[in-house]
């Protein structure tokens, strides 16, 4: 059995990478025409297609193959409304910010109860 900062960091990290979605970070770290576009969906709360088309100025088809990219990792999500396919944000949860020293104090705390 490891010890309570390890069992708790396994748990941290566990929930961390089942945790997609977007945050800012991530915008930064996207091409700047993507970015944008994921910037558009976040300030209408959603678009559709056509409108991703139009805002990149590219085909339907085009914009459609970003858009899946974006679902496939978390980013943006897809709900059918009226018939009609439409993509919003989806925003990940805020992650933990518990540093390790305090892990590790706590740890320590522990071990010396012991």
């Amino acid at each position: 059995m490891g010890s309570l900062f390890d069992r708790l960091q396994d748990e941290i990290d566990s929930r961390d990478s089942q945790d997609d979605g977007l945050s800012p970070a991530d915008l930064l770290d996207m091409p700047s025409g993507l970015a944008s576009v994921v910037k558009q969906i976040v300030r209408r709360n959603g678009m559709k297609l056509s409108d991703v088309a139009e805002l990149l100025n590219e085909s339907p088809e085009t914009a459609q193959n970003m858009l899946d990219d974006l679902v496939e990792k978390g980013y943006v999500r897809q709900m059918e409304v009226k018939g009609v396919m439409w993509y919003k944000a989806r925003f990940g949860r805020r992650r933990s910010r518990l540093s390790s020293d305090f892990w590790s104090a706590l740890d320590d705390a522990v071990d010396s109860e012991k």
